[in-house]
């Protein structure tokens, strides 16, 4: 028994200050925020409006002055079409996928993120 304690605290201890450091470093990136569509189309003029739909999905519909960027191209090295040093707001039509997109790009060196937090604003599109 005692053998087995000496190999098991040692590994809970690790295992805890694993996962204390990732909440740490989650917590120290770069502002995500999520936003409301009544805050989001108050101030998404106030940086680059980035939607990350299909082509498609965008072709279809979006908000007017919207660029569309895939995720992998917003986040790889040889891009410069998206600026760092302003707040990027993002659109998808799941807030989940949007939030997850705005996490990457937090990591990423991204100065502000900020993702609306519902559904695509059907209401709120325009070519």
């Amino acid at each position: 028994m005692e053998r087995f304690l000496t190999f098991l605290i040692p590994v809970v201890v690790g295992v805890s200050l694993g996962l204390i450091l990732v909440v740490v470093r989650d917590w120290i990136k770069t502002p995500v925020q999520p936003l409301d569509e009544k805050t989001f189309t108050e101030s998404m003029r106030k940086g680059q409006l980035i939607d990350v739909r299909k082509p498609a999905a965008f072709e279809q519909s979006h908000i007017k002055g919207a660029r569309n960027f895939s995720l992998r191209a917003m986040v790889s090295k040889s891009q410069a079409k998206v600026r760092k040093d302003l707040p990027i707001y993002l659109v998808h039509q799941t807030a989940f996928k949007a939030k997850r997109a705005a996490k990457k790009l937090g990591g990423r060196g991204f100065k502000t993120v900020f993702y609306l937090n519902q559904s695509y604003p059907q209401t709120k599109t325009g070519a």
